[in-house]
């Protein structure tokens, strides 16, 4: 097991990284993950179940047979767990649960249109958004009411990402543009071509960050204007912001194992990566302290809080202080 460690820091198994990586067998193809209350939850496609684990100890809760594919988002003690088809099946289109997240119970079911497409649900402070690649919309979290509905001109393409702003959406377009969503309606920006086919994964500091061709793309979310390009792997699929620096999962050819990196938000300099020990892993969360993983092979791997505080730490060391600032 410390080698296991070793992966995810890049100590030697001798250098006292501390605690080993978990590896937990729960499912059979695990997906998309969210954090809830004290709990972790995950789509397992394989048995089209939402399973609910333990924050702690991992152990299997709940197992809800809500469909094969869920689009997952936590805000306010509920989680949100969207039915969808996939990019490319693009069916079923709904519904919408809330789920109480101490309890675990159901406790709304919110239809959809159905000749609507939907890729995912977000979820914040405020509003509930479930979004798709040409229509948006908004959802009042306690009554579940939908209470705004926009459509994306044809003019700019498949919308292919999108995160939360305080004031509505930020999205990124086929096309290569950002739109801002919010009460005024659809606003879109310039077209930046660096971010043609890019998918939106989070906003940090100003900056709007896309994965595209295997790398991360930065533009400021206001103006569109290029900040910085960054090739890592061949698959990005999780970007996590932690104080200016950009935790990265995804793969790189000739690795051993899928990998997560550790991007500087502001420069895109590359700070520190590692292996994580297994191919497949198919979504990143943050959840106590620690990083947990899923994979395709049904497992979660759970990198504890003293691991994930060493790789930052590795991280960094690396960083400039101005880039730090």
């Amino acid at each position: 097991m410390p080698a296991l460690v070793a992966a995810l820091t890049g100590c030697g198994a001798a250098g006292g990284a501390g605690a080993p990586l978990t590896r937990l067998g729960v499912g059979e193809n695990l997906g998309t993950m969210a954090a809830a209350g004290r709990d972790v939850w995950v789509n397992d496609s394989g048995r089209e179940q939402l399973l609910r684990l333990d924050g702690r100890s991992g152990r299997v809760l709940a197992r809800l047979p809500l469909g094969r594919r869920i689009a997952l988002a936590a805000g306010r003690g509920s989680l949100w767990a969207l039915v969808w088809g996939g990019r490319f099946i693009r069916s079923p289109n709904g519904p919408l649960y809330r789920i109480d997240a101490a309890s675990g119970r159901i406790t709304r079911r919110i239809p959809l249109d159905p000749d609507q497409i939907y890729f995912g649900v977000l979820a914040g402070a405020g509003d509930v958004w479930v979004w798709g690649p040409r229509h948006i919309v908004r959802i009042e979290p306690y009554s579940g009411f939908i209470t705004s509905e926009f459509d994306a001109d044809d003019d700019a393409g498949e919308i292919t990402g999108a995160v939360l702003q305080p004031d509505g959406l930020l999205a990124s377009t086929a096309d290569g543009r950002l739109l801002h969503i919010g009460r005024e309606g659809i606003l879109p920006g310039p077209r930046v071509p660096g971010l043609a086919r890019a998918e939106l994964l989070a906003v940090d500091r100003g900056n709007a960050l896309a994965a595209v061709a295997g790398g991360l793309v930065a533009v400021d979310a206001r103006t569109g204007r290029p900040r910085w390009r960054r090739p890592l792997g061949f698959r990005i699929s999780t970007l996590l912001p932690r104080d200016g620096i950009l935790l990265t999962h995804g793969a790189a050819f000739r690795d051993a194992g899928d990998r997560i990196w550790a991007v500087d938000t502001a420069t895109g300099r590359l700070l520190a990566s590692a292996l994580v020990p297994s191919f497949g892993t198919t979504s990143m969360i943050a959840a106590g302290g620690g990083l947990w993983f899923a994979t395709s092979a049904g497992e979660v791997i759970v990198a504890p809080p003293a691991v994930v505080r060493l790789f930052l730490a590795r991280a960094r060391s690396t960083q400039r202080p101005r880039e730090a600032s």
